[in-house]
């Protein structure tokens, strides 16, 4: 296994008297793509968002390359660098078209060359079949192109390790696919990648390590064929359990 680019130490989280994450301890590797699974409300969002720093942690660390970035005394902005976030709700400007959306940030933060940025910005539009849209208003995309937006502009400030937050939740079913595509080509070519997903089939065939995820803690973690073939936990089994029901449901239409 390649080196340890992030460390998470009994990363704890809390609003209030309420508890979500209750110890989280985790080291992701270098080209490793983690994906967390779980129920609704389990702390899977809030531990991606602990992790870049958009929720203050109520205990533990995150460090990143030897460098802890959880205890305030480095920037969001060099986070956001190093670590990008795509979320289910595409977050664009909308009174910016699609290439500056895309711009933006790697010219007015990391202060990058406006024609390298811009040819960049073109041939990552290429790649995902959207060089019409260069022009377009979000207002006039579908769900499925303003998530490969949303990614394209995470993926310019050329992260370390990207972290996709239940990205096609709010798509048509028809738009999944097209979106997932753009994963798993990231996973090929090895870039770092933590996923949280309620897609089981999708987490099986991308995943390195799948991390179950059950009240504030770790529950279960292994590769995909331990986690999905032979769980060794009961809550684990009941999970998935629901997901093999509901596609039974399905076939019988």
């Amino acid at each position: 296994m390649s080196k340890s680019l992030l460390h998470i130490e009994h990363l704890k989280k809390a609003f209030g008297p309420h508890e979500i994450l209750k110890d989280i301890s985790l080291d992701v590797h270098k080209s490793e793509v983690i994906v967390i699974i779980g129920p609704s409300g389990c702390g899977k969002s809030t531990f991606l968002r602990c992790i870049n720093g958009l929720e203050p942690l109520s205990g533990g660390s995150v460090t990143m390359d030897g460098k802890v970035i959880s205890d305030g005394q480095v920037s969001r902005s060099e986070i956001c660098q190093k670590i990008g976030m795509v979320f289910q709700s595409y977050d664009l400007f909308n009174h910016l078209n699609v290439i500056d959306n895309i711009t933006l940030a790697p010219i007015q933060v990391q202060h990058r060359n406006k024609e390298e940025v811009l040819r960049a910005a073109r041939k990552m539009l290429a790649r995902v079949g959207l060089s019409d849209k260069e022009k377009a208003w979000p207002r006039e995309l579908s769900g499925g192109q303003k998530q490969r937006i949303a990614m394209i502009r995470a993926l310019i400030m050329k992260p370390e390790i990207m972290m996709f937050d239940e990205v096609t939740a709010s798509l048509d079913p028809e738009m999944v696919r097209e979106v997932l595509d753009v994963i798993i080509e990231l996973a090929r070519e090895g870039m770092t990648m933590l996923i949280v997903t309620h897609e089981m089939a999708f987490a099986k065939a991308v995943a390195d390590r799948i991390l179950f995820f059950d009240q504030g803690f770790i529950e279960e973690e292994g590769t995909p064929e331990e986690i999905f073939d032979h769980p060794q936990k009961e809550r684990t089994r009941k999970f998935l359990d629901s997901f093999r029901f509901d596609d039974l449901k399905e076939g019988e239409k």
